[in-house]
Formats: structure tokens, C-alpha cells, sequence
């Protein structure tokens, strides 16, 4: 019978003893867990329909540390009481009672040791909770106590003691959870929304990237000049009254290539001073000159430009258009 045995250990405590009636109240089990090496998180329930005491009530005897060979005493006053087992050791007149009884006294006996066989199992799987446990565990639904004995020294109530690592579950009643575990691709509805939710607050919104765009736009059409708007105003006076062809180049350089002033002023000069070669004689006007195949005429007022090649001249990667 002891090798289908469970044990569970509970410390005494000795302002229970009553001296007159040399007994001593004691707790000797309750719903907290044990750990189980083999069988994992072990709880026993205490409803009135889970404990049957009627074995502890007719044959139960208090034991010394598990001997059946040393009686302390018999077993009073057996019940269930705010979800613990509780009983009273009454002591024997006779040397191991006296023994036992003194001991106590002393506190040389500290400890409260139960024997227990389960009768049926019910298994809790992980995310799974019944009567108010969570799992994973193992809970005894119904389990007999088979005898109380007083040990030296009181074992980790939260660790299994007296078990035996070989301790099979034949002939115990297990019943199976029906709960099913998520797999890791299974979700519900209220789950798939909670990471659409999630993921949507982490997209900007869509105002705000029209307002990055037009900063963006704004940024890259914004004049990137060398020189300052003053200065640009001195610098196309001058180009001017050299010509309008050369006013308007002097602004292309400045707004869209952003020449600095230096090399606006060379242009500048370079223009002015017309340059001579075997054939010039220095009395022609150097943008009246051919220019792969087409002649410049000399373009002395905005008037004769009209608004489209203005701004066209300005924007455009080629070289300034020629006015025939």
C-alpha cells in the first residue's frame, strides 16, 4: 500500500497542544500545490464530494514519522475546515504516546505528515482553468487520506515528499481536458482585430504624408542661389545694358544653375568684350554670330519676347534658345 501512496508535509504548530486533554490539533492538508518531479503542479481539491475521511474516521491512527509499528495515538475530530484537512492527535498513555507527547512539548516533533492515495485525476492544460485553477496541472477531484503521522522535522509544504520517482499513475482515474490548445497560426476574430489595430498605429496618416510630400516639393523647387536677390538685380541691370538676351541669361545662371557671382561677372565681361578673329574686323557684335547654323539677332527689349520663351529659358537643360 505505501508504494501507492502520496505525501504531503505541514509544519506543527504547538499552541494547539492541550496538555489536559493531551491532544493536539492539527492541520494536515490543503489546496496549495506540490510539484510532482514526475507528474508536474499537484493540487488536491477539499469539497465535501473530493475528500473521503471515512478511512481516517474508522481505522485512522496518528503514526511516529511513518512507522505503522509506532502508534502515538488515535485520530479525533476529523473534518474539512476552510479548505484544509484538519484532525486531533489524542495521546497515548503508554511510552510512545508519553514519548510522542513530550516531544511536542519540546518541539523535537515539528512536522505533520500525510499519506494520501488519489483516486482520480483531472488534467488542466495550460490557458485552461477549472474550479477557479488555472493550468497545467493535475488535480485530484477525489483522494482518500490514509494515515496522519508526526515527523521530526516538517518537509517543504510546496514539494512532494515521501514519493517515490518511480510512482505510476495505474489504477488512478484520469480524466482528459477537452480544452484546445491554440496552435500558433490559430487566432479569433477579437485577436486578428487587436493586430490590425496595432499595425495601424503604427502607418502615418494619410494627411500627414501629403504634408512630408509637399515639404518635400517644396524643398526641391526651392531656388538654390548663390547670390543674394540683391545682388541678382545689380547683375541683371547690368546684363540689360548689354542686352536682353544676356539680362535673361545673367538669370538663368543665377536662379537655375546657381552660378556665384564670379562666374556671372565673367560671363558678364566675356559678352561685353567683343573678340576678334581673322575675319572679324571688331565692328560685329559677337551674339550676332552663327551658331550651329543659326544666326542671333541682337534683342534689345523684353518686348520682342514673348512670355513662354522667357520662362522656358529659364527651366530648360539645353543651352539658351536662339531668337532668329
Amino acid at each position: 500500500m505505501d508504494d501507492q501512496l502520496f505525501y504531503r508535509s505541514f509544519e506543527l504548530d504547538r499552541a494547539k497542544v492541550n496538555q489536559e486533554e493531551r491532544s493536539v490539533d492539527v492541520s494536515f492538508s490543503s489546496e496549495e500545490p506540490v510539484e510532482r518531479f514526475w507528474l508536474g503542479k499537484e493540487i488536491l481539491l477539499h469539497g465535501d464530494s473530493n475528500v473521503d475521511l471515512s478511512r481516517l474516521k474508522k481505522l485512522g491512527t496518528a503514526l511516529f514519522n511513518h512507522n505503522p509499528s509506532v502508534i502515538v495515538g488515535p485520530l479525533k475530530h476529523i473534518r474539512l475546515e476552510d479548505k484544509k484537512g484538519r484532525a486531533s492527535i489524542i495521546f497515548d498513555e503508554d511510552e510512545d504516546g508519553n514519548k510522542a507527547m513530550s516531544k511536542v512539548n519540546s518541539g523535537s516533533l515539528k512536522g505533520v505528515s500525510v499519506g494520501y492515495m488519489v483516486n482520480k485525476f483531472r488534467e488542466v492544460m495550460k490557458d485552461e482553468e477549472f474550479e477557479g485553477i488555472k493550468g497545467p496541472a493535475m488535480i485530484a477531484t477525489r483522494w482518500t487520506p490514509y494515515e496522519i503521522s508526526l515527523t521530526p522535522i516538517p518537509a517543504d509544504s510546496t514539494v512532494g515528499v515521501g514519493r517515490d520517482l518511480s510512482r505510476s499513475l495505474e489504477g488512478i482515474e484520469i480524466e482528459k481536458s477537452n480544452f484546445k490548445i491554440k496552435e500558433k497560426n490559430e487566432m479569433d476574430k477579437e485577436e486578428i482585430q487587436a493586430m490590425i489595430d496595432e499595425a495601424f498605429k503604427k502607418v502615418p496618416k494619410t494627411e500627414d504624408i501629403v504634408a512630408q510630400i509637399r515639404i518635400a516639393l517644396a524643398e526641391e523647387i526651392k531656388p538654390k542661389m548663390a547670390i543674394g536677390v540683391e545682388k541678382l538685380q545689380e547683375l541683371m541691370g547690368r546684363g540689360k545694358a548689354i542686352s536682353a538676351e544676356a539680362e535673361l541669361i545673367v538669370s538663368r545662371m543665377a536662379i537655375v544653375e546657381a552660378k556665384n557671382e564670379q562666374e556671372i561677372v565673367n560671363y558678364l565681361l566675356d559678352v561685353a568684350t567683343p573678340k576678334s578673329d581673322a575675319n572679324d574686323k571688331g565692328d560685329v557684335d559677337p551674339l550676332k554670330k552663327k551658331k550651329e547654323g543659326n544666326e542671333f539677332t541682337r534683342v534689345t527689349s523684353f518686348e520682342q519676347i514673348d512670355d513662354d520663351t522667357f520662362f522656358k529659358s529659364l527651366t530648360d537643360s539645353d543651352e539658351l534658345p536662339l531668337f532668329q
